[in-house]
């Protein structure tokens, strides 16, 4: 799937095709936190806001006959126009992702683009509805694996089902449709912001979604649509922001779940909580602390989150996420994985991350740090099968799981370069992404990180030799 992004802070127009691993990476305002925000709004505007029209008279039948069997062939048709529909919605909202003022958006525009090949629907059995044990009224989405077909049932003992209201069937719906229909080019996305350890530290303390809420249905009248409540909520703050806020107040409802990674490939966790240096704990008693491994001093230790590093702190929410809520399919943002984290475990982060992609999650990150991109680097270019590469990948202890494929890796920098600009004939300069070229042999041609390195060793050398 491709985004192209148009009057986004710096960038002035830009084209982003997403990976598996998607990386941005350049100087300091140059727009990467921008574009990485503008794709997780639209992520969580399409999930959590966004409606797909579902037609008048199929509601009716339902209420009607307690029954529909929607053909999602139709839904594959009408893809395309749907996620225009969707983008020309969520550009309304930009002010609002970005907690800024609406005049700053004027001229933003924002799209996605996917091919018909990407759009795959979901073969597995899909159950999902919504119920209410007081009124005995439920309605089922149900598909069969490997149908093609959802079949739509409401049922009510007590209500008479003409009187539930449209929007509860339309949102059933619509969460069975991006489930089962867009799931493959929409994932469900967690974003890690780069605030995310101040927020580990006060997150008692700041509860913006709860008192947003509160305040907006203050002002509402008893009958409303909570969805399009949620679409009209204005925070203080971005939305990604808000959210891992949000998320680490919830982590001893969110500690109680395990995730697909968890169950599936422990060894990932495993990798973490070596990056982490210990391991996360919750108690009804202390809430959440955090326990060094006590293979240096021998003692066992528990430290809340002020007393604990801010390595710990910066890798609370993706630590949980990883644990606790990971699915397959799913797509994680961090912006810059390698926050407070020493250069060794930088490395080793680049190695997690590749290894959650080769088990089937998305990874989109931005980055400063020249030792993840050359970590990467070193995992494109050992898989390349060659004996000696082979050896090289044993002797320094890298597993088959994270050797990276360059067909699953994209990588921009953010800075001025040449682009046509819509409604223009010819290239020219302007702030954009600029896609970095990945070769199999050669690895990744990336200059981003290199200039100031070669600087250094110049002035260093004159300090140490010139005359």
């Amino acid at each position: 799937m491709k985004f192209t992004l148009e009057h986004f802070g710096a960038i002035r127009y830009a084209e982003l095709n997403m990976g598996d691993l998607t990386i941005i990476c350049g100087e300091n305002n140059s727009g990467k936190t921008y574009v990485t925000y503008a794709v997780y709004g639209f992520m969580y505007f399409w999930d959590n806001v966004y409606q797909i029209n579902i037609d008048s008279h199929i509601i009716k039948k339902i209420k009607d006959t307690g029954f529909y069997n929607l053909q999602l062939s139709q839904i594959i048709k009408d893809a395309h126009r749907i996620i225009e529909k969707a983008c020309r919605e969520y550009t309304g909202h930009l002010a609002s992702v970005f907690s800024a003022h609406e005049s700053k958006f004027d001229r933003s525009v924002f799209r996605m683009n996917f091919s018909s090949d990407e759009l795959i629907i979901d073969e597995r059995e899909h159950t999902g509805g919504i119920h209410s044990t007081s009124t005995k009224t439920g309605l089922r989405c149900i598909k069969e694996a490997g149908g093609h077909d959802l079949t739509i049932t409401l049922f009510s003992e007590e209500v008479d089902r003409r009187e539930i209201p449209d929007f509860i069937v339309i949102q059933a719906i619509n969460s069975a449709l991006k489930a089962v229909v867009f799931s493959s080019i929409l994932p469900n996305t967690f974003i890690a912001s780069a605030e995310r350890t101040g927020a580990a530290i006060f997150r008692r303390e700041l509860n913006f979604a709860r008192n947003k809420i509160l305040d907006t249905m203050s002002k509402k009248d008893a009958e409303f649509d909570p969805f399009v409540l949620l679409s009209q909520i204005k925070s203080d703050y971005a939305w990604p922001v808000d959210h891992n806020v949000d998320f680490a107040r919830s982590l001893e409802d969110v500690f109680k779940s395990e995730s697909d990674i968890l169950k599936k490939h422990k060894s990932i966790i495993d990798n973490f909580s070596d990056i982490l240096g210990g391991s996360y704990h919750v108690t009804d008693k202390d809430g959440l602390f955090f326990a060094p491994s006590n293979k240096n001093n021998g003692r066992k230790m528990q430290l809340s989150m002020d007393e604990s590093s801010s390595s710990v702190r910066a890798l609370l929410n993706i630590g949980f996420y990883l644990k606790h809520i990971a699915k397959v399919g799913d797509m994680l943002v961090i912006d810059e994985p390698e926050l407070n984290l020493h250069p060794r475990n930088q490395r080793k982060m680049a190695r997690l991350l590749v290894s959650l992609i080769n088990c089937g999650i998305k990874v989109f990150i931005t980055t400063h740090s020249d030792y993840i991109l050359r970590e990467l680097n070193n995992l494109l270019l050992l898989n390349g099968g060659r004996p000696h590469l082979v050896q090289i990948a044993e002797r320094e202890g890298y597993a088959k799981t994270e050797l990276l494929k360059s067909s699953s890796l994209r990588v921009y920098a953010a800075k001025a370069g040449l682009v046509q600009l819509p409604g223009n004939s010819r290239k020219t300069q302007n702030q954009t992404l600029v896609a970095i070229p990945i070769d199999d042999k050669i690895g990744i041609y990336s200059s981003s990180f290199d200039d100031v390195i070669n600087e250094m060793n110049r002035i260093t050398d004159d300090i140490m030799f010139g005359g």
